[in-house]
């Protein structure tokens, strides 16, 4: 499997890991025990979420448009 092949699928999957990091990070249910969410921290949270779809998003379609020898 050649790296330069894949570097499409490789690069969404990094984004993907990326973006959810950044949204576990944030951790609103540890925040939610310890003080109440404020405003920002709810549209931060929703920014985070947007940005991890959208990952989601381009990774499906860089796993649906690999080769297909690969898929299997």
């Amino acid at each position: 499997m050649p790296h330069a092949q894949h570097q499409v699928l490789l690069d969404a999957f990094a984004e993907a890991r990326r973006t959810w990091d950044d949204l576990v990070s944030l951790q609103p249910d540890v925040l939610a025990g310890s003080r109440n969410l404020t405003e920002m921290d709810l549209d931060e949270l929703e920014r985070r979420v947007e940005a991890h779809r959208m990952a989601m998003d381009l990774l499906a379609d860089a796993v649906a448009t690999e080769p297909d020898e690969v898929k299997r």
